[in-house]
């Protein structure tokens, strides 16, 4: 026991060094080994044998006579704090808060390693917020722009709510003051509110009223001192002015470090790019500041509206999020608009007045505050992962970048990871990547990158041309041969002339892989893990075949592959003509087809791997066979078997070959009988002798047919004996009468025992019957009394006759 107890521990503390000894072993360059695993190892030693493997653990190559010296093996790096500090709140004198730690990181990376970080996210108190105020200010939003006149104190109450460092901006939007947005007589240009019988201002694209101030006052001045305006139809230019909001950072005054929302506030419709054309105006949205001192849009008759798409990522450059209040009947127009622009806008349901405005304020700002999604620049090269339990949230770390519902002061933990895929193509040993969060300008976590070389003998150590190690094809360097142009392999033994270089040649073990959408071509591993590259050829696995090893091997039938019915073609059986299958192991269609029949299964089933699945009712190899017609083969092969017997019994049958043999001129075999077949399908025939016609004889037979298309007959044959008919005819009499006799008997007995039973059940019924005086359910019709003695003589004589006794009257 004790022995068995410290082989199981060698054997658990063996095997993760057997593994990564495996994939080490399978490297062959100092590169790929040092990036295959951390416990891989190189060695450079001329005076090792080049037949040996040079990457194995470093304990592996000492042991196989690599000197300790030349041994290359992979360190480790530690990561370096350059900026750590603790998170902390934004106040009134402190808007240097912060809310990721840690702030600025050095660290070292290697191809195709990966160093984790963590990064904490801790959103702070009161951080600072700059509302933009964006109302459409057409004729229709005048009861709107009054409700927002007569919040005042109320709007500087709920915006203090949220946090207590927040600016105010406002600006109006109508449409482009064009044919066919306005009317094109000159009176209601000047005046579009003629037809109702108002005076309002004339239309104008977008005009910004009031940069960021954190006095309420002047703001509600601006909005009361704001007039409505008015167009034809009820699409607006709200997208002209969300662009200019985006673009004119100075002139808007947007603070950098800031939380930065839009309040879009419309009852109508907005136009896209391309709407333009209504009006003339086909020049492309420039996404540049077209706004004048006074803060109108310049622009507004040059160019195009902007579409969708230059909004979201002007919206993500410049991390601003947009609420969309908007009245009922164009909320689901808004929605499908938000859902474009996800992550970085919400929408609320305004009332006919605004006057639950800062509701969906409050809404708007603590859905963008309850999220917290980082996003970075990493090169190409770099890749980066972001692991995350969200503060407790999950139960085990997922993979994302995301997290929602965030509390204020809890913490949430990133787990950063970083890999370096690959060497920079532009040869830089550094890089600087910033993580930062998707709505928070002017925070970030930095990573200063140092791109480090692992074989740094390719640069320190002086090779040796024409080495005969590399058979005189190339310089013995690091341990690797350094193959001339036009050869390649561990010893340059592997000719390239074919190919432009080893990568190249490495590439015709690689799969390619053409996306269908940009036509791009890329190349999956090298022999798709399933075998070894030597000289651009794939050495598969057992498991697997093809050029790139790519395929899985035939499913084997019964030990064969492909059941020996055809041929294999990157794991897909291919059939022969008359098998199918996914191992060929069924036969063609054309086996479920009778002799005599022309589609399958006398279309009475269905065939299935080359046999019949019979309908209800019906059965035999072909379904030929059902409860009321009987097997149509029997009828088919009977001239046959009838010729056959024929001639056993030394009669003519010429044609037998004709009627013995089947479409394809195999004849049929056959056999005669002693016993009757035990089959589920059996036939008959009837022989007559050609001497005494009176004399025949019954013959069963059976047929077999099998996949290759043989037939079978078997069949019984019996002497035939001629029939006595009067002998026959006196028996059938004879029984007839008997059994009349035995009829009449029994019918006879059958009703004596029948009236004796009736007898007795009435005899018994007739002793228990009772007289109806001593019946308690029967009353007699006569009623009766007795005159008391001491009344009697009272009475007057009585003129009625008295009967029998005189104290008794019968009535």
């Amino acid at each position: 026991m004790k022995y068995s107890l410290e082989i199981f521990l060698l054997i658990i503390l063996c095997v993760p060094e057997f593994f990564a000894s495996s994939i080490c072993v399978s490297q062959s360059d100092c590169g790929g080994c040092l990036h295959a695993d951390m416990s891989c190892s190189w060695c450079t030693d001329r005076n090792y044998d080049m037949r040996k493997v040079r990457c194995m653990t470093k304990s592996d190559l000492i042991n196989s006579g690599c000197r300790e010296n030349f041994i290359l093996s992979n360190e480790g790096h530690k990561i370096e704090y350059l900026k750590n500090e603790p998170p902390s709140d934004f106040t009134k004198f402190n808007l240097e808060a912060t809310q990721i730690q840690p702030q600025r990181i050095k660290l070292k990376l290697q191809k195709q390693r990966t160093q984790t970080i963590k990064m904490t996210y801790q959103p702070a108190r009161n951080y600072p917020l700059d509302l933009y105020y964006l109302m459409d200010l057409t004729v229709t939003m005048r009861d709107d722009k009054d409700t927002l006149v007569s919040m005042g104190e109320r709007l500087a109450h709920a915006l203090y709510e949220l946090t207590e460092n927040y600016r105010l901006g406002f600006g109006s939007f109508a449409d482009k003051p064009l044919m066919p947005y306005i009317h094109p007589q000159e009176k209601y240009v000047e005046n579009p509110c003629s037809p109702i019988q108002e005076v309002c201002q004339p239309l104008y694209g977008f005009k910004h009223r009031l940069s960021f101030t954190d006095n309420i006052k002047r703001f509600v001045e601006k909005v009361n001192s704001s007039d409505v305006t008015g167009n034809v139809d009820n699409l607006e230019g709200g997208l002209d002015a969300l662009m200019q909001l985006l673009v004119c950072k100075d002139k808007i005054g947007w603070n950098e470090k800031t939380r930065k929302i839009i309040v879009f506030a419309s009852d109508g419709l907005m136009h896209f790019a391309g709407d333009g054309i209504l009006s003339g105006t086909v020049l492309k949205n420039d996404k540049r500041c077209h706004l004048s001192d006074d803060g109108d849009y310049l622009a507004s008759t040059e160019m195009d509206y902007p579409s969708l798409e230059e909004i979201y990522r002007t919206l993500v450059k410049h991390k601003v999020s947009i609420i969309f209040a908007v009245t009922r009947d164009v909320h689901s127009y808004y929605d499908q608009i938000h859902n474009l622009l996800y992550g970085m806008s919400s929408v609320g349901t305004l009332m006919m007045d605004s006057s639950n405005i800062l509701e969906l304020v409050k809404n708007g700002y603590q859905e963008f505050v309850k999220q917290v999604e980082f996003i970075d620049n990493a090169p190409p090269h770099i890749k980066i992962d972001y692991e995350t339990d969200c503060g407790g949230f999950y139960p085990q770390r997922r993979l994302q970048q995301r997290c929602d519902n965030v509390e204020i002061n809890k913490k949430y933990d990133f787990y950063v990871n970083i890999t370096l895929l690959d060497m920079p193509e532009d040869g830089r040993s550094t890089d600087k990547i910033l993580i930062e969060e998707s709505h928070i300008t002017d925070e970030s976590l930095t990573l200063d990158i140092d791109i480090e070389e692992d074989c740094k003998c390719l640069k320190e150590e002086e090779g040796e041309p024409d080495s005969l190690l590399c058979n005189g094809l190339g310089e013995m360097k690091c341990g690797m041969c350094l193959c001339k142009n036009g050869w390649a392999g561990r010893q340059c033994e592997c000719d390239l002339s074919d190919f432009n270089s080893y990568k190249d040649l490495e590439k015709n073990c690689r799969m390619p892989i053409v996306d269908p959408v940009t036509n791009e071509t890329t190349y999956g591993p090298t022999c798709s893990d399933g075998g070894t590259c030597i000289c651009g050829e794939c050495f598969c696995n057992a498991e697997v075949a093809g050029r790139y090893c790519e395929c899985q091997a035939c499913p084997l039938h019964r030990g064969k592959e492909c059941s020996d019915h055809g041929t294999c073609d990157c794991g897909v059986c291919k059939c022969d003509k008359e098998w199918t299958g996914d191992q060929c192991q069924c036969p063609a269609t054309a086996v479920c087809i009778g002799p005599n029949m022309n589609v399958e299964c006398s279309g009475k089933g269905s065939c299935e791997c080359g046999k019949c699945s019979c309908n209800p009712g019906s059965f035999g190899k072909f379904c030929e066979t059902d409860s009321t017609e009987g097997s149509s083969l029997c009828s088919f092969y009977e001239e046959c078997v009838l010729c056959l017997i024929h001639r056993r019994e030394e009669e003519v049958c010429n044609n037998v070959k004709q009627l013995c043999s089947s479409k394809d001129g195999r004849e049929y075999h056959y056999e005669f009988i002693q016993r009757p077949p035990d089959n589920e399908i059996r036939c008959v025939v009837t022989t007559t002798n050609k001497d005494d016609p009176e004399q025949s004889c019954r013959h069963d037979f059976v047929y077999e047919t099998t996949m290759s298309g043989e037939t079978f007959l078997k069949i019984l044959h019996r002497t035939c004996t001629k029939v006595n008919a009067a002998f026959l005819s006196g028996i059938l009499i004879l029984s007839t009468i008997l059994l009349g006799l035995v009829l009449i008997v029994g019918v006879k007995c059958h009703h004596e025992i029948q009236d004796r039973r009736e007898w007795a059940k009435f005899e018994e019924e007739r002793q228990n019957t009772q007289y109806h005086e001593l019946n308690q359910i029967y009353k007699t019709p006569i009623s009766s009394f007795t005159v008391p003695e001491e009344y009697r003589q009272s009475l007057p004589e009585p003129t009625f006759e008295v009967l029998d006794s005189p104290t008794k009257t019968n009535i």
